[in-house]
């Protein structure tokens, strides 16, 4: 099992477009692509797919916003995907009509109200969708492939963040992060003896209480100071974790940019707006928590006409 965190270092205007987010899960037999932020990503998805014989790979996408969704269309367009993972919250209407208790709107005008903020969600009607949670709000049959599964939001979580986004006098945020982004479907997967877990764009409030599980995690929101710094804080006396960042957003004055010195410092970080395209497998990982100086591969080659 290995990911390869996609970094923009050699795409063209490396360092000022946001060319967002894209994760590749390879666990020797199938693909996962988590979220796909930019056509950028989306063509070096399939030259690893071409060079690893993978015709189909599954989509999760995370949430709906696009420097994690702008280059799904061009994989879908090349027939590469043969399903694609999300929420799909016209099949909560109940719950979250339930939740909003307004007496304003009925499940039809909710539903236009959802495709019309969850526009790019939206837009996949006629793909192979499936939604991460049953009609009962359960994360069951949460395999995605053999050593990945969706392990959040948390039912509860989504549908009171969803109706206080429909709910237009009470703003788009919650816990400090949008909507979109605190709603971020979360990913778990296992590299040997070690867990994994990505997030998304999740707030910090979304994942709190699994931090302790994991050995290797993703800093959401493209490293954003104010969550890693409570991540960091909570993991305080977990030395030994690993910690990733997916920084491609060039110029927007987001993600890690303002990510304090003084917190980064002595933790174990690799940041794709350093380091370019991050590889985690069990043997970067192990030399990481190990201490001898290496944190986690940094590979280049997935640009060139070599294997990885």
């Amino acid at each position: 099992m290995k990911i390869l965190v996609l970094g923009d270092n050699t795409y063209e205007e490396s360092g000022s477009a946001n060319y967002g987010d894209c994760f590749l899960i390879d666990n020797g037999e199938q693909l996962v692509i988590y979220d796909c932020g930019s056509t950028e990503h989306a063509e070096v998805v399939l030259k690893y797919m071409e060079k690893n014989m993978y015709d189909k790979a599954i989509l999760v996408l995370s949430h709906n916003d696009a420097d994690h969704f702008e280059g799904v269309n061009y994989l879908l367009n090349k027939g590469k995907i043969s399903k694609i993972r999300t929420v799909l919250l016209f099949k909560h209407l109940d719950a979250i009509e339930k939740e909003l208790d307004d007496g304003r709107r009925n499940k039809r005008s909710i539903r236009n109200q959802i495709a019309e903020l969850y526009d790019n969600i939206a837009s996949l009607s006629g793909e192979n969708l499936e939604d991460i949670y049953d009609k009962q709000g359960n994360l069951l049959n949460n395999e995605v492939i053999s050593g990945v599964k969706t392990v959040g939001p948390s039912f509860s979580y989504l549908i009171q963040a969803v109706a206080k986004h429909l709910n237009n006098q009470e703003g788009d945020t919650i816990d400090g992060e949008t909507i979109y982004n605190a709603t971020s479907v979360q990913l778990e997967v296992k590299i040997g003896t070690h867990k994994v877990l990505l997030c998304g764009d999740s707030n910090f409030q979304a994942i709190e209480k699994k931090l302790k599980d994991y050995d290797v995690i993703q800093l959401p929101h493209h490293g954003k100071k104010d969550q890693a710094e409570q991540i960091f804080a909570a993991k305080v006396e977990e030395p030994q974790t690993v910690y990733v960042v997916s920084d491609n957003t060039g110029k927007t004055n987001g993600g890690s940019d303002h990510l304090d010195e003084r917190w980064a410092k002595g933790h174990h970080i690799r940041n794709t707006r350093k380091d370019g395209t991050i590889t985690i497998s069990e043997i970067t990982l192990n030399n990481s928590r190990a201490g001898n100086g290496h944190t986690l591969g940094v590979r280049y080659e997935i640009f060139s006409t070599k294997r990885i």
